[in-house]
């Protein structure tokens, strides 16, 4: 990856310096050549070897790539009926816990009843054996790279506990370059890629959810192998339309638009292509900037 890093630190030449303080601030640590969050520290040979089940359904996204999708993933797995489900935000987010979170811990995922849901920002080399195996089932969510890194960044500034104080230069510069927990966004996206044709693995893409969720809906419910009524999927798709939740700014296909300048845009176009090869995965960027 070298190379592709020389070309990168080129293309982000001009912008503001790196803010080094904040791998200070934020204890990231590297493990297997990715950079990962602290609470990750400890417990990785432990998530390797975490015992996975059959009926296991894997829910994995790059950070801000749309992880919304478990809401969707979770109605579904109950039947798809929106009078039948409670889907707050606590209990969606008890249903589905992450794997490498400190909480609830490895420990109440072994405790979970069947059939599980989990969820998980770690990149493919990272999970368990078992998800790699076909042991079980893996919806992968990807998102275009733009606009994950606006969201991104709008997350690190919001959240508390990081109280991110960078500029947007400096946060395109660490995204460019693979300083950010969980690592480069292109190896995330592109190892599941790899994989797409794998038969235990769904690799989904955030746009196709927004462009058009009732063929989404489908495909998903197929994959989980759930039956929904043509009467349910109506009712899923206008629910889905009508919810704040779903349908924040930051949530639109688009987004970067709001926050790129048109250099950066002119330097992203140039880093891509050398960080996504020529594998054949497009992403919709919204309109023309």
């Amino acid at each position: 990856m070298a190379e592709a890093g020389d070309s990168v630190l080129s293309a982000t030449s001009g912008f503001d310096s790196p803010d080094e303080s904040y791998d200070d601030i934020m204890h990231y640590f590297v493990h297997e050549g990715v950079r990962l969050p602290p609470f990750c520290r400890g417990k990785m040979e432990d998530i390797l070897n975490f015992p996975v089940r059959k009926d296991d359904l894997w829910i994995v996204t790059y950070p801000k790539s749309g992880l919304w999708a478990q809401d969707l993933v979770y109605l579904i797995s109950k039947g798809g009926k929106l009078e039948e489900v409670d889907l707050d935000l606590e209990t969606v987010e008890d249903s589905v816990p992450y794997l490498e979170y400190p909480s609830p811990g490895l420990e109440a995922l072994h405790a979970m009843k069947s059939p599980r849901l989990i969820k998980s920002h770690l990149p493919y080399k990272l999970l368990p054996l078992g998800v790699r195996q076909n042991h079980c089932k893996v919806i992968y969510v990807s998102r275009n790279p733009k606009d994950v890194m606006c969201s991104f960044y709008d997350f690190h500034r919001m959240v508390r506990m990081v109280n991110y104080k960078g500029t947007f230069n400096q946060f395109f510069h660490r995204f460019l370059n693979n300083k950010l927990a969980y690592g480069s966004y292109f190896d995330h996206t592109l190892d599941w890629w790899n994989h797409k044709d794998d038969k235990h693995i769904m690799f989904i893409k955030y746009e196709d959810l927004k462009k058009n969720l009732a063929v989404t809906v489908d495909k998903i419910s197929c994959f989980m192998g759930v039956s929904l009524s043509s009467d349910l999927v109506e009712q899923i798709v206008e629910y889905w339309g009508s919810v704040t939740q779903y349908n924040r700014r930051e949530d639109r296909v688009g987004y970067w638009k709001n926050m790129f300048t048109v250099a950066m845009n002119e330097k992203f176009e140039r880093v891509q292509p050398v960080k996504m090869k020529d594998v054949g995965l497009h992403f919709d960027f919204g309109e023309c900037y």
